[in-house]
């Protein structure tokens, strides 16, 4: 599995942080654990959820493990830093530098910690899924592209033939990107065994892609007339329209993609919209059942 350095679609954004412990400090909100703790502990009634035992364990008994910083130019409510080894929850997306019993959202605030503890599992514990696991991978993300882009490019009518490229293809960019196959021919002999689609009469062209990168990805897309015209640019304006800023690290990283779908099961959160799990309600239950082996 691959855990990115930094993000193509939000401007180069680093996936995960590499400071010391001095200069983190200077972001730390003062008193962050004990307040992360309280306000979670008063809400404790108001969530049903099945990690809410286990994330307050982890508050509670492995202090060092979370920080809650402001960090002013980093747009994501979650990251990882590398130095500490620690858990970064980031108060400034959610418009505030401090934690009250209202604000952030305290929903909001266990969505972020949940999120936090699968993305910092993944990465302290070097978590592994089964290459098998990209065909569910794969068949969610494919619906989602189908509601988010179907009806403007005839996926829906007209062009529904085009669906099962889309899908091999889809199937190449997670298999490459996430699980890093690294030889053209196993990629695309697994890519067409999980979409059923035969390649042969494209497989010169796929080589001017590389499907570790997701700008690739998108332009295979265009260039090979499942979406003709699909760029970066309205590609990513259409995800932050309808999923929001929050869903776009998931479409490049293995790691956030997990621990966004763990994040999405807090109901009442506006972290990650809910509704996501309604694209493909079976793909996602074995998704949410995946993360719940994560964070535990």
């Amino acid at each position: 599995m691959i855990i990115k350095e930094r993000f193509n679609l939000l401007k180069n954004l680093d996936n995960i942080i590499n400071i010391d412990k001095s200069e983190l400090s200077k972001y730390v909100i003062d008193d962050d654990v004990r307040k992360l703790y309280v306000v979670l502990k008063l809400n404790e009634k108001r969530m049903s959820h099945f990690a809410l035992t286990k994330i307050l364990n982890i508050i509670a008994n492995e202090k060092d493990r979370i920080k809650v910083v402001a960090f002013s130019n980093y747009s994501l409510p979650v990251t990882y830093n590398l130095k500490t080894k620690q858990i970064i929850i980031n108060l400034t997306s959610f418009g505030t530098d401090d934690i009250t019993p209202t604000n952030p959202d305290p929903k909001n605030l266990f969505a972020a910690v949940l999120y936090g503890v699968c993305f910092g599992n993944i990465i302290d514990k070097n978590i592994k899924l089964n290459i098998n696991f990209s065909a569910t991978i794969s068949s969610y993300l494919l619906t989602i592209f189908i509601r988010l882009f179907g009806k403007e490019y005839g996926l829906l009518g007209l062009y529904s033939s085009e669906i099962i490229k889309l899908n091999f293809l889809i199937n190449c960019y997670i298999l490459k990107s996430f699980f890093g196959i690294k030889t053209s021919k196993e990629l695309y002999r697994m890519a067409s065994g999980n979409s059923k689609y035969n390649y042969k009469n494209i497989e010169e062209l796929l080589k001017n892609y590389d499907f570790s990168n997701i700008e690739d990805f998108i332009k295979s897309i265009s260039d090979l007339k499942v979406m003709p015209g699909l760029n970066r640019y309205n590609f990513t304006a259409k995800i932050l329209k309808i999923i929001g800023l929050n869903f776009l690290p998931a479409l490049e990283d293995y790691g956030r993609f997990m621990s966004l779908i763990a994040a999405s099961t807090v109901q009442g959160s506006t972290l990650i919209p809910t509704f996501i799990s309604k694209y493909n309600e079976g793909e996602y239950k074995k998704l949410v059942d995946i993360t719940t082996k994560i964070v535990k």
